[in-house]
């Protein structure tokens, strides 16, 4: 299939050279850290080795539900009609899931580890002269230990899509899963902050005590294996790498019960529960045919962000990829206030331009829009309003705890100013761009997570045009923000009303540029998204 794939697709080609480049000029910098790690004490080392492997553990467990068309298993549904059950395919998924030039390079840095000890060992064997093959214990248990970690890294990945899958499928889970990841989303801003305030010398104060906790945790526990070895504890060692495989073991029986769940009974792809008259072609009065399509797409937008697993996994990684981002800068920037007065304008670029394939989303559905003859200006209106329902109070609340935290109620006015205006610019962008280059997503009732076929060059093309379109449109509110954080205070207002003022002008311009496309365009997008 990935033959296939790339014989089709000359983009995915591009794309997996690019990446292996990538790979290979990222591996001096990982060997030279590892040569560094080998002439430390081993307690530094272990600190450094779990805390660093814990990340890409957790980063392989969040990163693709964070970022939906980064999951590139097989769909478990296809196989639904051949009978057969779940452990048998397990194993072909499994390896199928090796063949990536991310989990290659993962598995690159699992066993890079073993050029820390190795060097070690070297170190310790001349100025010591211990028997190598007592200072190379460590050695052979890192490289134990790499494809532990490696299975650990793919499995959490599949564990993590997976269940999201099934939670958002399901529309009670659907509502607490978003609740859960609001409340904790606002949760993080004061936790934000703290870690600011510390900074990166108060953060690394605490690496020793962290990396303790991770050494007995699924995520670090083999990496903490070959420290212990070098300890000279190596039935402790021997025990970690145990616990490391029954973990593996255990990862392996959850993801084939979940598999088997789905096989026996897959997402439901109707919305007959929650189907609604729309009043598209309703009957009113002369000229009130645009509005009443613009009410129907409001309508149909706000039942797709609380009902469409697709819209609710996007909403939940517009807010708390932002969140993410801005908690690893929080540790490495001396601006704590900046940081958090910040997360608003984050959360709103998320959001907007996480929108620029909108359109795609409606599938073959999007043939009512047509045969009503919506106005493109009423699709472009309904679509926007119902994003800005509920991001809109999001943004303006996120910004706020924010400025409450640093207690800056004085740049309360250029925080949200800049997180309304670049939410309403990358709606006017994205509100173009549905319609000028839409590319393609999962369908209805697949996972939301899933890479799709034929969007890797369209993917590409639309993603680095509209992020440059947006920040660009962005510039005048970003630049008056930064006046007032490190200028005048007195621009926060000036920032309000070019946020507020600015942005809903560029939205407006935004919802005709993109009405009049859809106008020219809407019998080829019916023909591209059927």
């Amino acid at each position: 299939m990935l033959g296939h794939a790339l014989k089709q697709e000359a983009w995915r080609v591009v794309v997996l050279v690019l990446g292996a480049l990538w790979a290979l000029s990222m591996t001096p910098s990982v060997l030279a850290g590892m040569a560094w790690l080998g002439r430390q004490d081993a307690s530094t080392a272990h600190d450094v080795i779990v805390l660093g492997g814990s990340l890409v553990v957790i980063g392989w467990a969040v990163i693709p539900v964070l970022l939906p068309g980064m999951d590139d298993t097989l769909d478990i549904s296809r196989f639904a009609t051949f009978g057969l059950r779940a452990r048998t395919l397990v194993p072909g998924l499994l390896v199928a899931g090796l063949v990536s030039v991310p989990v290659l390079f993962t598995g690159f840095v699992t066993l890079a580890p073993a050029v820390a000890w190795g060097s070690r060992a070297l170190r310790i064997t001349q100025e010591q002269g211990v028997a190598a093959w007592s200072a190379g214990v460590p050695v052979v248990v890192a490289v134990i230990g790499a494809p532990v970690a490696l299975l650990t890294c793919l499995l959490a990945s599949r564990l993590t899509t997976t269940l999201a899958g099934r939670i958002l499928a399901a529309r009670r889970s659907r509502r607490i899963a978003t609740a859960l990841t609001v409340v904790v989303g606002v949760a993080l801003v004061p936790v934000l902050l703290r870690i600011g305030q510390e900074g990166l010398e108060g953060s690394l104060e605490r690496v020793p005590g962290v990396a303790a906790v991770l050494g007995w945790t699924p995520v670090g526990v083999v990496w903490a294996a070959p420290a212990v070895a070098a300890q000279g504890d190596l039935l402790g060692a021997v025990g970690r790498l145990a616990v490391g495989a029954g973990w593996v073991v255990l990862c392996v029986a959850a993801w084939g019960a979940l598999l088997q769940r789905a096989l026996e009974s897959p997402p439901a792809r109707g919305g007959q529960v929650r189907r609604r008259p729309d009043a598209v072609l309703g009957k009113g009065r002369e000229g009130s045919h645009g509005r009443l399509a613009a009410g129907a797409v409001t309508r149909r937008a706000l039942r797709y962000w609380s009902a469409d697993p697709r819209y609710v996994s996007a909403m939940l990684g517009a807010v708390a990829a932002p969140l993410i981002i801005v908690l690893l800068l929080a540790t490495v920037v001396d601006v704590p206030d900046a940081v958090a007065l910040s997360v608003g304008v984050a959360i709103g670029g998320s959001i907007g331009w996480g929108r620029h394939n909108d359109l795609a989303f409606d599938g073959s559905a999007f043939w009512l829009h047509v045969v009503a003859r919506a106005p493109g200006w009423s699709d472009r209106t309904g679509r926007a309003v119902g994003a800005l329902a509920w991001s809109l109070p999001v943004t303006v609340a996120v910004t706020l705890i924010g400025v409450g935290a640093v207690g800056r109620w004085d740049l309360a006015p250029a925080a949200v100013g800049a997180g309304v205006g670049v939410l309403c610019t990358g709606l006017a962008v994205s509100a173009v761009s549905s319609v000028l280059l839409p590319y393609p997503v999962p369908q209805a009732g697949a996972s939301p997570f899933a890479a799709q076929m034929g969007a890797v060059g369209a993917s590409l093309a639309a993603q680095l045009l509209t992020s440059a379109t947006t920040l660009l449109l962005c510039l005048p509110v970003l630049v008056s923000f930064g006046a007032a954080l490190w200028w005048r205070t007195s621009m926060a207002w000036v920032t309000l009303g070019a946020g507020v003022l600015g942005g809903a002008v560029v939205l407006v311009a935004g919802i005709v540029v993109g009405g009049r496309l859809y106008d020219a365009r809407a019998a080829r997008l019916l023909v591209r998204l059927v």
